[in-house]
């Protein structure tokens, strides 16, 4: 779970998923923008055609009514009763005060070939509407239920007639299925589209990054390939004469360290002869003495210049067998180790350099505590190696400075103990070559706890 975690995590920090997630908003607000907007148009429309449909309804009553003689428009007013419209015959004192609003005036006219006087009669049935008149109201108590759309006409010869429709909901319609079908459609099919978009344009980024993290393990890995975009290219090719410099700069600090191993050595060596022809003995032994501890400083700073650059082949490692070795080694000189868990599977790893690591360790154990006690946690994620002693330890304050290159803390670990300030930092430049870390702190009891963290999702 906490790895499905951290895996989401990374996820969601990632360029790709912060475009794509800025690409998707954009597409569903334009298409939430586009329903609006079509939604709005189609109400518009929709209420223009009811409001037409209303006007013409009227209209057709009006002709049909005027094409009656005063006689038989009782009779027609009554044929053209339904159950969402009713015509009604009224007298002057009848006909209501208010003037229409709209253009449905305008409209009827129109429709008729000339202006027409009309009233509104409000949206209810009105007291002259509730009575028989010419056209009877025989559904009248029906229609009293629903909305009403009411208005007083004045025919051609005088005579005023209520005409009162079934007013439809102002609401418009729900959009069509299909359209909304379409849409989302629309948008899932332009979403995958900007995901693969988005997929490409960052490929190459993610194609940088995995090849500078392998830059720092592996100098010889295979340059990037300069394909792509013209940034792209660009960016490849600045990055394939980076690793060139590096590797080249690295190649001639290997032929220096060689050079210099062999060009100090034989001065040393001719010291060290010269030194045995000295009489006086006291200088002759703080000579002796002041040779060893630079051939000691030597062979430490060439110690740690070649960890920095180590070139070795990565290689399925027995961690269980190597540390057994190193524990028989000590205990050969006198010393003793305990081992105490064990690895469940090879670690893929550098073999000379990871010996060396353990081995600074062990000795650093042994110097300052007489004794180191190992410790093996393995899990999917990582493998840790614990080495402990029961020694002065490491002021906290210093912790964070004793893998710095000749840095020494105190006096408890000083030259008379042995060594020049390289070990640490040579097990942390190997944690690092392996993409893992080393770990200080001091024990509760007493001592130093050295962790070296090696990562196992990691590609050595």
């Amino acid at each position: 779970m906490p790895l499905n975690l951290n895996r989401w995590r990374a996820l969601s920090s990632s360029l790709f998923a912060r475009m794509a997630l800025i690409l998707f908003a954009g597409l569903l607000a334009s298409q939430l923008a586009s329903i609006w907007l079509q939604w709005g148009e189609r109400a518009a429309v929709v209420s223009q055609a009811r409001g037409l449909n209303f006007s013409d309804r009227l209209v057709e009553a009006v002709r049909l009514l005027e094409a009656e003689t005063p006689a038989r428009r009782a009779a027609a007013a009554s044929a053209l009763q339904a159950s969402d419209l009713r015509v009604t015959l009224i007298s002057d004192d009848q006909v209501s005060a208010n003037i229409p609003r709209g253009q449905i005036q305008a409209t009827i006219g129109a429709r008729l070939g000339s202006e027409r006087e009309i009233r509104s009669a409000g949206g209810g049935m009105g007291g002259g509407m509730g009575m028989g008149g010419g056209g009877g109201m025989g559904h009248g108590s029906g229609m009293a239920q629903r909305g009403l759309r009411s208005f007083d006409v004045r025919l051609n010869d005088g005579q005023w007639v209520r005409i009162a429709a079934v007013q439809e909901s102002d609401t418009p319609p729900a959009l069509p299925t299909d359209l909304i079908t379409n849409l989302l459609i629309t948008l899932a099919i332009v979403s995958a589209v900007a995901m693969i978009a988005v997929r490409q344009a960052t490929k190459p980024l993610q194609q940088l990054a995995q090849a500078a993290d392998t830059l720092g393990r592996d100098l010889d890995a295979p340059p990037l390939a300069e394909a792509g975009p013209a940034e792209t290219r660009r960016a490849a090719q600045a990055f394939n004469r980076m690793q060139a410099r590096i590797k080249r700069l690295v190649d001639e600090r290997a032929r220096a360290l060689a050079a210099v191993s062999h060009d100090l050595r034989t001065p040393l060596t001719r010291l060290r002869l010269r030194t045995e022809l000295v009489g006086d003995e006291p200088l002759r032994e703080q000579m002796a003495a002041d040779l060893d501890s630079m051939a000691a400083m030597i062979d430490a700073t060439l110690d740690y210049l070649r960890g920095l650059q180590d070139s070795e082949a990565v290689r399925k490692i027995d961690i269980n067998a190597l540390l057994q070795s190193l524990s028989a080694d000590a205990a050969v000189l006198g010393k003793t180790i305990s081992v105490a868990g064990i690895a469940q599977t090879p670690y893929r790893g550098r073999l000379s350099a990871l010996r060396r690591a353990l081995q600074n360790l062990i000795d650093n154990a042994i110097k300052y505590g007489h004794g180191a006690a190992i410790r093996i946690e393995d899990d999917a994620a990582s493998l840790r190696l614990i080495v402990e002693d029961d020694g002065p330890g490491i002021a906290p304050a210093e912790l964070a400075r004793v893998t710095e290159p000749y840095y020494r803390p105190d006096a408890s670990r000083s030259r008379e103990t042995g060594g020049v300030g390289l070990g640490l930092s040579i097990v942390s430049d190997i944690a690092l070559l392996h993409g893992g870390e080393l770990l200080l702190a001091n024990r509760a009891c007493g001592g130093l706890c050295a962790t070296l963290v090696l990562p196992r999702t990691v590609k050595a």
